[in-house]
Order: structure tokens, then C-alpha cells, then sequence
């Protein structure tokens, strides 16, 4: 008898790893940057030493959005978190400061380039906003976010990766 429990105890533990369930929500179905810019007409140091000069391709496209006229851009900083099929996923690219964050969370897959998402800013603890909008892989989404510092804050989203 006391064999007999040894060894169904052996198997079981030898057997216990493969039996595990694996959550299909944690697989991960691609990659995001999100970048956060300063934007301002005063001076730019206000932005803070972490602050870095924002490259030429991205200065053409931040002057090109309607609405932004400012004279100075910089880059505050980046993450490049991976999106979780069925979590809300979080983005920290103020690091190592959790002052602002960004969570997104996939709602569908269109194809094999568009994404839509539930997408929040938050800062201090607090959510600013919340859009739902369809991200193209490779294609940036510039969010306008609120004043800061003499001037303002802009969120850029962009799918990176996006498996198939």
C-alpha cells in the first residue's frame, strides 16, 4: 500500500508541471512605443534635465499636425511595453517616474495591421483621457495631452509589432 502511494505520489509530481493551465490572455500579440514629447513656446529647459532633443524626422512631423504651434519640442522619454492579448497592459515613459502612465488594453484585431485599442492617460494618479482609437502598425497617433510646465504635453503611440 505504502508503495502504491509512492509512487502515484512521484508521478504526480513528476506530471504536475505539464499539467498546468496556460492563460491564452498572457500571450503576447505584438509591441508598442510610446513616446512623450514637451512642447512649448517659452524656454525648454523648463522641461527638465531628462529632456533630449527631438530628432529632425520627428520635428517635420510634429510641426506638421494642425494646431501645434510651438517653437521647441523635446523628448521627455519612451517604453516599448509588449501588448497582452486580454490584459490591460501599461506603458511608463516618464521612467523611472510613475507620474505618467499609459494603459491600453486590445478590443479587436482588423487584419494583420490595425489594432483598436482602449487607450488612457493618466497622470498623477488620475486619468486624463481615454480614447478608442484604430492603430496601424507602424503608423504614429499623436494625442494632444493637457498644459504642463508653460507648455504642453503630447502622447505618441505606435504599434511596433504586431504577430499575425
Amino acid at each position: 500500500m505504502v508503495m502504491k502511494i509512492s509512487i502515484l505520489y512521484f508521478i504526480l509530481c513528476f506530471l504536475a508541471p505539464c499539467l498546468r493551465a496556460e492563460d491564452p490572455g498572457m500571450e503576447s500579440i505584438g509591441a508598442m512605443n510610446v513616446q512623450l514629447f514637451f512642447a512649448t513656446n517659452e524656454d525648454p529647459a523648463a522641461a527638465g534635465g531628462i529632456a533630449k532633443e527631438v530628432s529632425e524626422t520627428e520635428l517635420k512631423n510634429l510641426k506638421g499636425i494642425k494646431g501645434l504651434d510651438f517653437e521647441h519640442y523635446r523628448l521627455m522619454g519612451r517604453d516599448m511595453p509588449d501588448i497582452l492579448k486580454g490584459y490591460e497592459n501599461w506603458a511608463t515613459p516618464l521612467l523611472p517616474s510613475k507620474e505618467i502612465l499609459v494603459s491600453f488594453q486590445p478590443i479587436r484585431k482588423s487584419g494583420d495591421r490595425k489594432l483598436q485599442m482602449v487607450l488612457e492617460y493618466w497622470q498623477s494618479k488620475r486619468k486624463v483621457f481615454s480614447v478608442n482609437p484604430i492603430l496601424t502598425k507602424g503608423k504614429t497617433l499623436y494625442l494632444i495631452g493637457p498644459e504642463w510646465r508653460k507648455g504642453r504635453l503630447i502622447l505618441a503611440v505606435k504599434i511596433e509589432k504586431l504577430n499575425e
